[in-house]
């Protein structure tokens, strides 16, 4: 029988250093050493910075790079996020160092919130977070939101 898939789980809160190095949420840690993945790929996208195994990531790479030469919009897309892409492995400390670049697009310059979403985690700039919890809060008085949440099944 074959492994479940990697599951990230929990919302935490850290602190980004000068230099731009961050503690990965232990419980995220430890699941990817249980499943043998030393390091990860984050990437930019949606006002945060996505994070995949390298299992996951390899998957995304294939799919991806069927994309047509002459479609131009997705190619944008596939530029925009595999371009941005960086491997990283955690340090003994369990930080990782992510890159100006990166920092600079998700907006990380103090506190950040690592955000589990099963298959990948997030992570957010703190400010950037409460903002788009504010988006979450108006959505909800929205009567078509009620309806969009049942027909996933809550």
């Amino acid at each position: 029988m074959g492994r479940s898939v990697v599951s990230f789980r929990g919302r935490f809160e850290y602190a980004i250093d000068a230099k731009g190095r961050v503690n990965i949420p232990s419980p995220f840690r430890d699941r990817l050493q249980e499943y043998g993945q030393e390091s990860f790929f984050i990437t930019n996208f949606s006002d945060c910075l996505y994070a995949y195994t390298a299992e996951d990531w390899s998957r995304i790479e294939e799919r991806l790079s069927h994309i047509p030469s002459t479609d131009r919009r997705r190619n944008a897309f596939v530029r925009f996020f595999l371009g941005g892409a960086v491997e990283v492995v955690p340090d003994k400390q369990g930080r990782i160092l992510i890159p100006p670049s990166l920092r600079a697009y998700a907006q990380l310059e103090k506190d950040v919130v690592f955000l589990g979403l099963t298959k990948r985690f997030e992570i957010w700039s703190l400010a950037r977070w409460q903002e788009e919890m504010g988006r979450f809060e108006e959505m909800q008085a929205d009567p078509e939101f009620a309806k969009d949440i049942s027909d996933l099944g809550f």
